[in-house]
C-alpha cells in the first residue's frame, strides 16, 4: 500500500498493525524513552526521513517493504539512507564537541579578528557558506562575493589554527569543511517542514 500524499511523519502509526503481522523484522528495537531522548537530534529530520528512519532502524522492516509504504524506488530509498545516517553522525559529532567549541569562543586567540569568530561561529551551527553570508549580510539577499569572503576567512582561520597547533578547534573544523551544507538542508519539491532546523542547536 503507497501512502499518497505528504509523508507520515510523526504520524507513522496510521499504518496498521496488520500490516507487520508474520515480519520478524517489524518490532520496534527502540523504547518510547529512547525516542524521547533523540528527540534533539531527530528534529533535524524532515518528515519524509523522519519516516524513513522510523520504518527502517526503529520497526526493522525489510528495505521492500518500505518501498511499497513510501513508494519510493529501491535505488532513492538506497540514497536517502545513507543520506540520513551521514547527517545524525555529523550531528552527533557536534553535540559531542560543543564545550570544546564554546571554551575556544569564550577565550578567543588574540590573532583572532571578530569578523574571523562570526564566520566560525555561525559556520559551527550550518555548515554552510551561503547560509553564513546571508546571516552576516545587512540587508538580504547578501551581496555579490560575500560568499567568497566567507569561505576565503574561513580558510584562513584554519591556516591560523594549524600554525598555532589548536589541534583540537582544527579537527572540529575540518570536519565541518568536509560536511558542507549537511546541517542546513533545502528539500524541493515539497512544503517546507517546520519543525526541521536550518542551524545547529544542541540540547
Amino acid at each position: 500500500m503507497a501512502v499518497q500524499g505528504n509523508a507520515i511523519g510523526s504520524h507513522i502509526e496510521r499504518i496498521e498493525a496488520s500490516q507487520c503481522e508474520g515480519d520478524e523484522f517489524a518490532r520496534p528495537t527502540f523504547s518510547v524513552e529512547h525516542l524521547r531522548a533523540f528527540k534533539p537530534i531527530l528534529s533535524f529530520l524532515n518528515a519524509k526521513d523522519r519516516d524513513i528512519l522510523y520504518l527502517v532502524f526503529v520497526s526493522q522492516k525489510r528495505q521492500r517493504d518500505v518501498q511499497e509504504i513510501l513508494d519510493r524506488s529501491q535505488p532513492s530509498l538506497c540514497y536517502d539512507i545513507k543520506r540520513i545516517r551521514k547527517r545524525l553522525k555529523f550531528v552527533f559529532y557536534l553535540n559531542s564537541v560543543f564545550d570544546i567549541f564554546i571554551d575556544f569562543v569564550e577565550n578567543q586567540p588574540d590573532n583572532f579578528e571578530p569578523f574571523d569568530m562570526q564566520v566560525l561561529t555561525l559556520m559551527f551551527y550550518t555548515s554552510s557558506f551561503t547560509m553564513v553570508a546571508e546571516l552576516l549580510s545587512p540587508k538580504p539577499p547578501s551581496p555579490p562575493g560575500s560568499q567568497v569572503r566567507v569561505r576565503y576567512t574561513f580558510d584562513k582561520c584554519l591556516r591560523k589554527l594549524e600554525e598555532a597547533q589548536r589541534w583540537d578547534i582544527y579537527e572540529i573544523f575540518m570536519v565541518v569543511r568536509d560536511n558542507l551544507n549537511l546541517v542546513r538542508r533545502v528539500y524541493r519539491g515539497g512544503p517546507s517542514d517546520e519543525s526541521s532546523r536550518d542551524m545547529f542547536v544542541p540540547r
